[in-house]
């Protein structure tokens, strides 16, 4: 909409357009068809009867006249009435003109987007740029009036709404604006945008603004020609009154030119250890800056206590990117906080990251045995596998056993035992569906058939594990291979998963020398070429480990948060002779260490919920310390023996505390705080502001204007256009219409024959 010239004094103050609110309720101007209709009906003919004294009642000419003037008066009147009803209803505004808006100021209605990405927290010039889009905030704040509402979008990777209402009062939203948390993550200011606007479309204000804050980070803005922006304008362009769009650069021209080191997130080899086990992490440094070549150092703490004999002084060019890693074991059990940090630079955001540590004292495990199996003597199918990992009742162990049949499994087996191994398992439907919330939950599952699997059906997957109407185990058993004379190998070379991947070198481990005499063939069989929301639990099936014949000897899968494994040959001595080489105790560990999970995820990504599972007490309430101190809120989810608490507010990346208030007791080595690591992404560590020619584009293709700060976005909204709503004046006009109508019809019906000409005589 353009300002009237200045230049001009009747375009200054008459330069006017008018528009609808509610074009639909146009419709009712065909009701002024109704008193033409009425009209034509009342003029019907009647049949006239002549009769003596009918002379002496004859109106003369002029009176005829001023009667047939009065009616078509009423006649136009009563059809001005119903169109300008008809108006009304359809809530005409008046635009372009200066002058109206001095005698009728215009209520506003503005959203507020505060970019909130980690470049946002940039310190190398004095206050941030958050800092400064929260002044300028307060700038526009104070110079709304108190008809005027707002709102307020934190523009994150999921953009959240501050403000309690759609739009409220300016003291509201600075109540809300006070408590807003430090930038973090990635701003997706394309969502944030589109959610602004579905906020004015519920708006009745005839002006209706957006005012986004940023530092003008190029990867906070999608290209304009993204399909993202397709719903900002669609809701745009259906709005009844538009929306300005208004940004004001709050960031530091020479941000692109600072020098950052980031480090990235921490990888462990094991998500869960035991006391005195050793365990590798591992992380990224990068580089990114004007200079050729800069210098940082990488400290490493544990549980808070800096390791100081850790510390690192890393050289990387303009661009580079270097491996760190920290070997380090734990005497205690319980959870364990590691974490990598940084010396300072500008750019804070992406200096420190964390990673929580489950250590135990022992790992529990399981081997389920069909049922009338056989148990704890030297033929058993549980013989090996119970005694590689040592006995607990003779010396200290990392991995203890313990051995029962399929039917007696219960849940308290379940959520005692970290791992599972099932041995030739059952067909049962109901035992299944029982597994499956267990690995679901992180728990892990390693299904082996050996050569006493009793298999009916060869042809049909075993077991018949389905999942959300997919198998768990994509692949159909074939036949069983049985040759002593000329057994098979394990290909070293075809093993890809981490916890065999010290299982590669054949001069370090003689697993390769195992000779395989009995196993099942399978093929896999093809995954859905389009999963469906439902099987996005299920991840890819994979052959970790092959035999020198080409067979799958080891197949993997994730599904949920848990693992599951299938091995077609039997760890009985029978099979193969595996369990009589010195590899078979370090295989044996390493598939425990690298298939179990922690009972809760403890490590997430940003926006990702927090899910506490399988605590020692079900309190009332359950209370989440944040990173920033603030205390949040769990709420339960399920019921039974399968509750689980969820809390969903991570907008934050740092350390969550999950306080625990059980009543009873609490048991010997049981954790009164549970910590949870949330990880934030760091795209935006190479700082890189939008072009002259992508602005360009977005004031082209999007109406974007670009201010440099609160005053000049209100200079516009002042000496903008006004709109004035003129329903008020058409519904006086309304009354006036329809007194004059009800005199008109008065002064026809009882003053129309008082004018009756004399008649001369013949």
């Amino acid at each position: 909409m353009s300002l009237p010239d200045p230049d001009s004094e009747n375009r200054y103050h008459f330069n006017m357009t008018i528009s609808l609110l509610n074009l639909g309720m146009m419709f009712g101007l065909l009701a002024v068809a109704v008193p033409i209709i009425v009209h034509l009906l009342n003029r019907r003919r009647f049949d006239v009867v002549e009769w003596g004294a009918m002379q002496f009642l004859q109106l003369g000419e002029k009176t005829r006249q001023k009667i047939k003037i009065s009616d078509l008066l009423l006649l136009l009147l009563r059809m001005a009435l119903v169109a300008i009803l008809a108006m009304t209803f359809a809530r005409p505004f008046v635009q372009g003109s200066v002058y109206l808006r001095s005698l009728y100021p215009q209520p506003i209605d503005l959203v507020i987007v505060i970019d909130s990405s980690y470049s946002m927290g940039w310190n190398g010039n004095g206050p941030t740029p958050h800092t400064k889009a929260i002044q300028e905030c307060h700038h526009l704040l104070d110079q709304l009036t108190p008809v005027d509402r707002v709102a307020i979008i934190d523009a994150r990777s999921r953009p959240r709404l501050l403000t309690p209402a759609p739009l409220t009062d300016t003291a509201t939203a600075r109540l809300e604006l006070e408590q807003l948390q430090r930038p973090d993550g990635m701003a997706n200011l394309t969502a944030a945008l589109t959610q602004a606007c579905e906020l004015l479309t519920q708006s009745y204000s005839t002006r209706r603004d957006i005012v986004v804050l940023t530092d003008r980070q190029s990867i906070s803005w999608a290209p304009v020609t993204d399909a993202s922006w397709s719903e900002f304008l669609k809701l745009r362009s259906s709005a009844a009154v538009p929306i300005g769009v208004t940004a004001i650069d709050v960031g530091s021209s020479v941000i692109d030119q600072v020098n950052n080191f980031r480090v990235e997130r921490l990888e462990l080899s094991r998500e869960v250890v035991n006391t005195q086990s050793r365990i590798q992490i591992s992380t990224k440094v990068g580089y990114d800056g004007e200079q050729q070549a800069g210098r940082c150092e990488l400290f490493w703490s544990v549980d808070g206590q800096q390791l100081s004999r850790e510390t690192e002084e890393l050289d990387l060019e303009a661009g580079e990117t270097t491996v760190a890693d920290l070997e380090t074991s734990f005497a205690d059990p319980g959870s364990h906080i590691i974490t990598a940090s940084l010396s300072d630079d500008p750019l804070p955001g992406d200096n420190v990251v964390s990673v929580v540590v489950e250590v135990l004292d022992d790992i529990p495990i399981t081997v389920v045995l069909p049922e009338g199996a056989a148990q704890n003597t030297p033929d058993a199918d549980d013989f090996f596998l119970t005694r590689v990992f040592g006995n607990p009742d003779l010396q200290d162990v990392w991995v203890t056993v313990k051995s029962i049949l399929m039917p007696d499994v219960t849940d308290k087996h379940l959520q005692e035992s970290r791992l599972l191994v099932l041995v030739n398992p059952s067909p049962d439907p109901a035992t299944w569906q029982r597994l499956s919330k267990y690995i679901e939950a992180g728990g892990a599952v390693v299904v082996m058939l050996n050569s006493r699997a009793d298999l009916a059906t060869p042809q049909t997957p075993v077991p018949p594990w389905i999942l959300n109407d997919q198998p768990l185990l994509p692949m159909t058993v074939e036949s069983k291979f049985s040759d002593p004379d000329n057994p098979v190998r394990i290909d070293l070379t075809s093993l890809n998963s981490s916890w065999l991947e010290s299982f590669k070198d054949n001069s370090r481990s003689d697993i390769g020398d195992a000779l395989i005499s009995s196993y099942w063939k399978t093929t896999p069989e093809s995954a859905p070429t389009e999963p469906s929301p439902e099987t996005q639990l299920l991840g890819p099936t994979s052959i970790l480990a092959r035999f020198d014949n080409g067979d799958p000897a080891i197949y993997g899968r994730d599904v949920g948060r848990g693992k599951l494994l299938f091995i077609p040959f039997g760890w009985d001595g029978t099979d193969s002779d595996l369990v009589r080489l010195r590899g078979f105790l370090p295989l044996a560990h390493e598939m425990v260490f690298g298939l179990c999970r922690s009972t809760s995820q403890r490590n997430i990504d940003l926006d990702e919920p927090i899910l506490i599972q399988q605590l020692p007490c079900q309190p009332l309430n359950l209370e989440v310390l944040g990173p920033d101190d603030k205390k949040l809120s769990a709420r339960r989810v399920g019921n039974g023996e399968s509750v689980t608490w969820k809390m969903s507010e991570t907008s934050l990346s740092g350390i969550y505390r999950v306080e625990l208030d059980c009543q009873t007791a609490p048991r010997e080595g049981q954790e009164s705080s549970l910590p949870f690591s949330v990880f934030a992404p760091r795209e935006e560590s190479k700082l890189t502001r939008l072009s002259d020619e992508e602005i360009a584009a977005f004031q082209e293709s999007l109406e974007l204007k670009w201010r440099a700060g609160a005053a000049e976005v209100m200079q516009d909204l002042s000496s903008a256009s006004g709109g004035l709503e003129i329903w008020p004046l058409l519904l006086l006009i309304v009354t006036a219409f329809l007194v004059i109508e009800l005199l008109l019809t008065r002064r026809l019906v009882q003053g129309g024959h008082h004018q009756v000409e004399t008649n001369p005589s013949p």
